[in-house]
């Protein structure tokens, strides 16, 4: 978590430049670059995207937005949700494996 928007945490992608946030606009959870636009990667509008303040707890309902669009869909606002394995999860142990990481570069100093 990096910041917060609309009473809900603003996660950074590591190493890149994409952000989840909440909009209370469209009561909508997106994926990315400028925090507060409405335009993003990913979404998600479900129903419970309003209710759930974290995103772990939102384990369906996300939309993708093509990156190949046909004339028809570059003017209308085209999202999909065909792909059945889109989800997005946190990090577990994070923590731990930075204090891994580390200690191989300790070692191999040592060396």
């Amino acid at each position: 978590m990096v910041d917060s928007y609309n009473d809900r945490p603003v996660y950074k992608q590591d190493g890149g430049e994409n952000y989840i946030y909440y909009s209370s606009a469209s009561n909508t959870w997106f994926v990315g670059t400028v925090v507060g636009h409405q335009y993003g990667w990913l979404k998600n509008s479900s129903e419970s995207a309003s209710s759930k303040r974290w995103i772990p707890d939102l384990k369906t309902g996300w939309e993708y937005r093509p990156l190949v669009r046909s004339s028809d869909s570059l003017t209308s606002n085209t999202w999909l949700s065909d792909d059945g394995s889109l989800r997005i999860e946190s990090l577990r142990d994070v923590e731990k494996v930075n204090e891994l990481i580390r200690d191989i570069k300790n070692m191999k100093e040592i060396d």
